[in-house]
């Protein structure tokens, strides 16, 4: 009988969108399960691995942090993903999934495509991607609080090999998701948060579920065992055919 495949959860979406606050939820929701996180430390953005592995969280361990510190995930994906995975995959016991933080400039289309790759399908079920969104930038017909930040990042990161505008970076990570987790929900009233939600359904065509987070709050339980692998496949083909692709 074939071994169960480990669920990957995928966290993309912009720098200060709030994946660094998500994850760490997540880690202190993970009631005994054992988490394993890939995440895209560039410089001092993104996540922070240090931060991450001193958190104080039982089940956050140094050892279960992998670190893809030059550049985004997605654009040296053959180079340093496969072999991050496999390391994962080595150790014992396995991890019972799997948590991949994107750099903020990421195109989450050319990771997700990586899933379907033999040596990581066999043993890796890709559960679903989560774009996390800041609401109140969105509110204020932002796609990011700090542009200028972003900008920096991009200037900086010398394994950049796109320059999609942000606009359409924002687009692509939409159109991505499985699920839309819109962060600092706390920071936005009522009509504020109903023109996000209408303005990420005008870019899904209403498809993909919205969910507003106040504070801290993203329940795990919302987030992992999305079982929505084909159809991330077929969002990510969808984005090949239909879309500019930058090589």
């Amino acid at each position: 009988m074939a071994a169960m495949r480990i669920p990957a959860t995928v966290i993309t979406g912009f720098l200060g969108a709030g994946k660094t606050t998500l994850i760490r939820r997540l880690i202190e929701q993970a009631d005994g399960r054992r988490l394993a996180l890939i995440v895209n430390e560039f410089g001092d953005v993104g996540v922070d691995g240090e931060v991450l592995a001193s958190c104080g969280v039982e089940n956050c361990s140094a050892d279960d942090i992998i670190e893809l510190a030059n550049g985004c995930i997605c654009c040296t994906v053959a180079d340093d993903f496969l072999p991050s995975m496999q390391k994962l995959l080595e150790q014992v016991p396995a991890p019972d999934h799997i948590i991949i933080e994107t750099s903020g400039l990421a195109l989450p289309q050319p990771l997700v495509q990586a899933f379907a790759w033999p040596d990581i399908r066999q043993r890796v079920m890709l559960d679903g991607v989560v774009t996390v969104v800041d609401g109140a930038a969105l509110a204020d017909g932002m796609v990011a609080a700090d542009l200028n930040a972003l900008e920096a990042q991009r200037q900086a990161d010398p394994e950049l090999d796109h320059e999609t505008p942000v606009d359409e970076l924002f687009r692509d990570q939409v159109a991505a998701a499985n699920i839309l987790i819109v962060s600092k929900g706390d920071l936005i009233d009522g009509a504020a948060g109903e023109r996000v939600t209408g303005r990420l359904n005008a870019l899904t065509d209403g498809t993909t579920p919205v969910m507003i987070t106040r504070g801290d709050t993203a329940p795990l339980k919302a987030i992992f065992g999305l079982g929505l692998e084909d159809e991330a496949f077929a969002r990510s083909e969808h984005f090949d055919h239909h879309h500019h692709h930058h090589d």
